[in-house]
């Protein structure tokens, strides 16, 4: 005979009334508990993993982060699964699992006053070779100490082989090359600039200043080191939290889907840019490119590179933008013209090169101009002496 209608509501109230008293008693019991309990349950089920297992694990895990060293050596089991736990709880929002493919670790031996890292394509040799014959050729200071580095991504096709082979050949030559194997496109510097953050932050700690450039971009190197050493003066010591630029403010979204700058509603949904810096050049040092690459796991992969790293990073890591505008020019079809008047290649800064030729003559200028300086302090501390 079935049960009374009434008797089956009265047990599934029982039931449902017990359930919950047990998990209420169950979070009772364990509130305060650390995540420490969730991360040895997980262990506990991994007990007939073995080493070579978690190794394997670790190694993906950590190349996520952005490591390429894996450092495991001094774990011992037990602390190598609940690391490995961790890192699969807490995985980047945007992984950078890329290897070095070229990578001079000896670059920054030494004293730093400024390190250049330029954003380049595998095939702009050319665009390399005029900037280390001008504005990057370590000769041009006696007394600071100025490097510079090349990042580029891979070519993945036929063409790529023959490339490679040369830029591994211009490595072998200059030791400037930086390369990890992401593919080298317009919508991966994004990656390129993480890559650049990623190095820094592992070989070049101890610069004083950074500066990022494209390859297409002409700097005033003298400008700039004076500049330089004039906000060293007035901080009155190392320099920290400076991120300075050319400012974007309310930088409007392009919607023309002519345009390779196009963005999409989807993409992005606001009609105009949060404030971020022009990512044709831009100071910073070294203490923001770790905070900035430390921020990169935590924002998800936006493609438009100056905007993710000096907008999105920079707000997630609390960096404000300096205001450097009156130092850059960056219309092309100007760039000859001003840089080439008399003396102001003093003031100017960054300019906006389409072609190369343009840059070596007015590199030639710039040299002009700056021997015509010193001849005119050398001159005026004479006088003054003599007066004396």
């Amino acid at each position: 005979m079935l049960p009374r209608k009434s008797a089956v509501v009265r047990y599934l109230v029982f039931a449902v009334i017990s359930v919950i008293g047990f998990v209420w008693l169950v979070s009772e019991n364990h509130s305060g508990v650390t995540d420490v309990i969730d991360i040895q349950q997980e262990i506990d089920t991994w007990s007939a993993a073995n080493e070579s297992q978690l190794l394997q694990e670790f190694s993906k895990l950590q190349l996520e982060y952005g490591g390429d060293d894996v450092m495991f050596k001094n774990f011992s089991l037990v602390e190598l699964r609940t690391q490995v736990v961790r890192m699969r709880q807490n995985r980047p929002k945007n992984p950078h699992p890329f290897h070095y493919v070229i990578s001079p670790t000896s670059v920054c031996s030494g004293d730093v006053f400024l390190l250049i890292y330029v954003h380049s394509a595998p095939s702009h040799f050319k665009q390399r070779m005029s900037i280390r014959e001008t504005w990057g050729n370590a000769g041009n200071f006696q007394d600071v100490v100025i490097k510079v580095i090349f990042l580029c991504g891979i070519i993945p096709t036929d063409e790529g082989s023959s490339l490679q082979d040369a830029l591994l050949l211009e490595a072998d030559t200059y030791g400037d090359i930086v390369q990890e194997n992401f593919v080298d496109s317009y919508r991966n510097l994004t990656y390129k600039g993480i890559m650049g953050l990623k190095w820094i932050s592992s070989f070049c700690q101890h610069a004083e200043f950074l500066l990022k450039s494209d390859d297409d971009i002409f700097i005033n190197i003298f400008s700039l080191v004076t500049h330089l050493r004039r906000i060293s003066l007035q901080r009155g010591g190392p320099v920290r939290k400076l991120l300075l630029c050319l400012v974007w403010y309310r930088m409007k979204v392009m919607r023309d889907p002519r345009s390779k700058w196009y963005l999409s509603p989807i993409e992005y949904s606001h009609d105009v840019f949060p404030t971020y810096c022009s990512g044709s050049a831009f100071i910073l040092t070294p203490d923001v490119a770790s905070a900035l690459f430390n921020a990169s796991f935590r924002i998800p992969f936006f493609w438009v590179d100056d905007f993710y790293v000096t907008g999105l990073l920079a707000r997630e890591a609390g960096i404000s933008h300096e205001n450097f505008n009156t130092a850059y020019m960056l219309s092309p079809s100007l760039f000859l013209q001003k840089f080439t008047e008399p003396n102001v290649s003093l003031t100017l800064v960054v300019g906006h090169v389409h072609k190369i030729n343009s840059m070596k003559i007015v590199w030639n200028s710039v040299l002009t101009d700056q021997r015509r300086w010193k001849s005119n302090v050398t001159k005026s501390l004479t006088k003054t002496s003599l007066n004396s």
